[in-house]
């Protein structure tokens, strides 16, 4: 039987308050910056008593927030500072109405640049994919409330088993309210503990995927410290989801915050995109079209050549080589030749197929380009 007690212990002890405070030249830097008034409610702050304004961050540290990066501070006078909490702005309703727009877009842009040098998961991409994409994938996460919460993967009593858990000070109420119906309606998440803090069992063959799904849904998940995880899938590299970086360039590279070689990229996957679809097969056709016409260059290149050395001894402008470099050269213009002419078979067999990842009908096309 599952023990549970290690388990709540370890999100009890690794969710204690890790807010920090702002150093003086980041206070001095965010005054500046908003012109002596609050970020919030852009009253003046009265600067001659320290009590009655703080520096607050925008994405806590509880959530990942980076202490370290000034754009992940603000000025803020104390009531709206003490409204605020310790919540992801993004989740601050009230004042997102009350506030001019302008002023929301400010600080939900300045929240983004800091979310780009806070801890971060690594993205399900290729080593093929771009920075751009990444940056958007990173993006689309940010757009969401970040929440907290923990898992832990291993072995009791000789059974795989998955867990994830949180507690109520892991972020946003809707944003894990929504976590706990995914996990329970879509990947079949048992509840085994629920109030101060929830757990879940998950089943085996469907963790990896629930955890990148949280991650997706811009979760910042950390592996709990409990002994007899068991060995790691090496050749899976959802398991890196333990690994997290702080800066765009180290999550393109794949070299994790705590050191060490470069982790494994997601394998590359083929958009089914139609759009993408009807590029990839216009670009592979343009390549097939650029093959074949190299091959029937070569081929009538090299034919031409031959057809003056004859011409040459013909008229005897040239001594005749040997037969045997001959017959060597004459083999060679004619493998050519059965090369081109392969190729030709092969792409009009491909013009009869249809393009892979879509079921549209495909019209043949000649392969002579414009």
């Amino acid at each position: 039987m599952l023990e549970l007690s290690p388990f709540l212990d370890a999100i009890a002890q690794a969710d204690a308050p890790l807010e920090g405070k702002a150093n003086g030249w980041q206070r001095k830097a965010v005054l500046a910056e908003f012109g002596n008034a609050c970020a919030f409610c852009c009253g003046p702050l009265d600067l001659s008593s320290p009590k009655s304004w703080t520096a607050t961050t925008l994405v806590p540290a509880q959530l990942g927030g980076p202490t370290s990066v000034v754009d992940n501070w603000v000025p803020a006078c104390r009531p709206c500072a003490a409204s605020k909490g310790l919540r992801d702005i993004v989740c601050w309703k009230e004042w997102q109405a009350s506030a001019t727009p302008d002023r929301v877009a400010l600080l939900l842009e300045r929240r983004r640049s800091a979310l780009l040098y806070a801890e971060n998961h690594f993205t399900p991409l290729s080593r093929h994919s771009k920075r751009e994409r990444l940056l958007a994938n990173l993006s689309a996460r940010f757009d969401k409330p970040r929440f907290r919460v923990y898992a832990w993967s291993g072995e009791v009593d000789g059974e795989r088993v998955g867990l994830v858990g949180w507690s109520t000070r892991s972020g946003d109420a809707l944003a894990l309210s929504e976590a706990l119906l995914a996990l329970r309606m879509r990947d079949g998440g048992e509840v085994l503990a629920e109030g101060q803090v929830t757990l879940l069992r998950l089943p085996a063959d469907g963790f990896l995927g629930a955890v990148w799904a949280l991650i997706e849904a811009h979760g910042l998940v950390v592996e709990l410290d409990v002994p007899s995880g068991g060995p790691l899938d090496v050749g899976d590299w959802r398991e890196c989801w333990r690994h997290r970086v702080q800066d765009p360039v180290s999550n393109h590279k794949r070299v994790p915050m705590t050191g060490g070689p470069a982790l494994p990229h997601a394998p590359r996957v083929l958009s089914t995109n139609p759009d993408s679809v009807r590029r990839l097969a216009q670009l592979q056709a343009a390549k097939r079209a650029d093959r074949l016409e190299e091959a029937e260059l070569r081929y009538r290149e090299a034919m031409a050549r031959k057809a003056k050395y004859l011409e040459r001894v013909r008229r005897g402008l040239e001594a005749p080589m040997p037969l045997d470099e001959y017959r060597a050269w004459a083999d060679e213009v004619r493998a050519l030749g059965v090369t081109w002419a392969r190729m030709v078979t092969q792409s009009r067999q491909d013009l009869n197929r249809p393009p892979a990842h879509t079921d549209a009908p495909y019209s043949g096309r000649s392969m002579t380009r414009t």
